[in-house]
Formats: structure tokens, C-alpha cells, sequence
């Protein structure tokens, strides 16, 4: 991880584990299961790189000449873990809709539900792993929407505060409908195969923005930034996240699962409309097509199935294509970024170095 965010990092896990610490006695009184789930979603959250609860810091000093004092470093890291309780609930509701069992390295949420239900010999421990996922994932969002109205600002900071958690819900909204989209145009899914710009459409309110813009500009609002950093960073945001997401594609395909935390053919048995699959299909002639519609979307599509959908996608150019993309996409965020109004001070100047290392990061990770 990079060193920015290594250094920010343990801030906002202390905070998470403050925030649940708190919660878990009004959670635990309703039912122990309450308690059990505050430590579950501690531990999920901690598995996690936290880049989105670190990128509301990296707002905040990207419009701030000073670096910020005790009582704004308590709010950026609670700040922080409301955004990290935002992308638990949207991963747990995610590995249901995408059926996946591995997360993070470990079982998913409702996974390890359905896996007690079936040692407890319930009727139906899959649909009960379901709706207890279900309930998970909501109980982490009303988490993160609490923790964002309850910032310990000062009161003139108030205003400030409403405009991040008014943002955060709107982005929200937006992601729940584009989850909807990626779900009908999934495995079994309704209308035909959408084109590259309904694909990027789906990349930036699925994921884009609420990966990088929701934290940025929450961070740029906490900091009182203005009209321009505010659009720049909103812009950025958006780019850097749909190369993010590119990314998250081809390490879906030819990532290692130990480093991915999830299997290798998760997107392939979901039949996920991914760029990466638009320009394989475009690109295979009719005998390689006929192949592919036999994995795309089989249950067990197997190793031999992963490792052909792989090498035709470097044949087809279909990877080299995607990453034409995400080049596009990353550059067109440095250029955003370069366009800030420069702040004084060494805060603001080790901010831009941190999003610089971010964009080669998004590009060249491995998990």
C-alpha cells in the first residue's frame, strides 16, 4: 500500500472499532445477534485497504494549506469509517447479487450466515444466508449515515456536515440504481449486450464515484474548499474510479485469488457485461464466439474455461484495449488534478504527491 495511506490507515481502524465498540450494546440489547455482527463487521472492515475512508483525508488537505489539528484528525477518521461502513453494506449486498462465497479472503457475510444456518439444520440455510446478509449490509449503511450526522465539528462546521452526509446519500442512490442496471444486463439478464458507453456509464455510479468521488468531495467540504477544487476533485474522482473498476475487471480474470481475496471466475459465472467481455466478443470470430457463450455464464465454467477466456483475450487484444482505457481514464484525472487551484503549505503539497502515486497504484495493482 502506498506510504500516504499506510500512515492514515490505522487512524480510521481505531475509529471503526471505537464506533462499534459504542454501538454494539444498543445492537446487542435488541438480540445477541446484534453483538455478533458488530464484531463481524469489524473484522470485515479490517480486512479492507480503506482507501475510500483515507480519500476523505486526502480531500481535506488537497484544499487545506494547513495540515489538520486534533479535532479535525478525530473527524477525517470518523469520516473516514462511515465511508468504510458505506462499502461493507454495498460488498455484502454486492456478493449476493454476484452469488460470491469468498471475500477479502474469507467467506462472504451471508456465506458464513448460511453456513451457520446449515449447522444448525435450519429448513433453508441459503435464502436464511441471504436475508441475514440482507440486514447486514443495511445495518452498516444506517451505521456510516449516523456516524456522518454525529461528526464532533464545531458548531459553524454544522452546515458543512449536513452537505457531506446530503452528498453521500445522493451518491448512494445513484450506485443502487446502477447495481440495478449491472444486474439486468448480468447472467440471464434482460435486452441486449450494452455498448462501451453504457458499459463506463455503469462504471461511474457503480462504482466510480462512490469509490473516489463521494470521499473526495466529502473531505473537500469538510475543508471548505471551493467551487473549483469541489469540481475537480468531483471529476477526478469519477475518472480515477472508472479506471479503478477496469482494473477490479481484469484482475477478475487474471488476478490471483490469494491476492484478490475472491475467485478468479467470479465475473465469467455471472456473465458480468464487463469491457473486458464487449471487446472479446466483438473481437472473436464465429467459432471462438460459440465457445465463450458456453463459459460465459456457466456455474463452473472450471480452469480450463478461465484459462481460454484469458489467453483469447490477449489473441483478441481485448485486454490491451481496456487498458488503452484505463490509461484515457487515468490521465484525464492527473490533468483534473493538475487544474486545482494550488494550495500553499506542505499539507497540500503531500496531497497532490499522494494522488499522483494513486493514479500509478490504480493502474498497476495486483488485489
Amino acid at each position: 500500500m502506498l506510504p500516504y495511506f499506510q500512515k492514515a490507515r490505522p487512524g480510521i481502524a481505531a475509529a471503526i472499532s471505537e464506533i462499534l465498540r459504542n454501538a454494539a450494546p444498543r445492537l446487542g440489547a435488541i438480540s445477541p445477534m446484534g453483538t455478533q455482527l458488530a464484531e463481524r463487521l469489524e473484522s470485515y472492515a479490517h480486512a479492507g485497504k480503506m482507501i475510500r475512508g483515507i480519500l476523505v483525508r486526502l480531500g481535506y488537505e488537497l484544499c487545506s494549506a494547513e495540515a489538520p489539528g486534533a479535532v479535525m484528525d478525530a473527524v477525517l477518521n470518523q469520516a473516514g469509517a462511515a465511508m468504510e461502513f458505506f462499502q461493507a453494506g454495498l460488498l455484502i449486498h454486492d456478493d449476493i447479487m454476484d452469488r460470491d462465497t469468498m471475500r477479502r479472503g474469507n467467506a462472504t457475510v451471508h456465506a458464513q450466515y448460511e453456513r451457520e444456518a446449515a449447522l444448525a439444520q435450519a429448513a433453508d440455510p441459503t435464502h436464511h444466508g441471504v436475508s441475514l446478509g440482507v440486514c447486514a449490509g443495511d445495518v452498516a449503511f444506517f451505521l456510516g449515515f449516523n456516524v456522518l450526522t454525529a461528526l464532533p465539528v464545531p458548531e459553524a462546521m454544522g452546515p458543512r456536515v449536513r452537505q457531506v452526509a446530503a452528498f453521500s446519500a445522493q451518491e448512494l442512490s445513484l450506485v443502487g440504481v446502477a447495481q440495478m442496471q449491472d444486474v439486468r444486463s448480468g447472467g440471464g439478464g434482460i435486452g441486449s449486450d450494452p455498448d462501451p458507453a453504457q458499459i463506463l456509464r455503469i462504471y461511474r455510479y457503480k462504482t466510480g464515484r462512490y469509490t473516489f468521488s463521494m470521499p473526495l468531495v466529502a473531505g473537500a467540504l469538510l475543508a471548505g474548499g471551493s467551487p473549483a477544487h469541489l469540481a475537480a476533485l468531483d471529476q477526478a474522482g469519477e475518472n480515477l474510479g472508472v479506471v479503478f473498476q477496469l482494473k477490479d475487471d481484469e484482475l477478475g480474470i487474471f488476478g490471483n485469488a490469494a491476492q484478490s481475496g475472491k475467485r478468479a471466475d467470479s465475473d465469467i459465472r455471472e456473465d458480468k457485461k464487463t469491457l473486458l467481455r464487449h471487446f472479446l466478443f466483438a473481437a472473436a470470430d464465429a467459432k471462438l464466439r460459440a465457445r465463450l457463450e458456453q463459459i460465459f455464464g456457466s456455474r463452473e465454467p472450471r480452469e480450463e474455461g478461465l484459462q481460454l477466456v484469458r489467453v483469447a483475450m490477449e489473441q483478441t487484444g481485448a485486454r490491451a484495449r481496456v487498458r488503452e482505457y484505463m490509461d484515457c481514464f487515468a490521465r484525464e484525472a492527473a490533468n483534473r488534478i493538475a487544474s486545482l487551484p494550488p494550495q500553499a503549505g506542505t499539507c497540500a503539497e503531500a496531497a497532490r504527491a499522494a494522488f499522483q502515486d494513486l493514479f500509478r497504484y490504480s493502474v498497476e495493482r495486483s488485489g
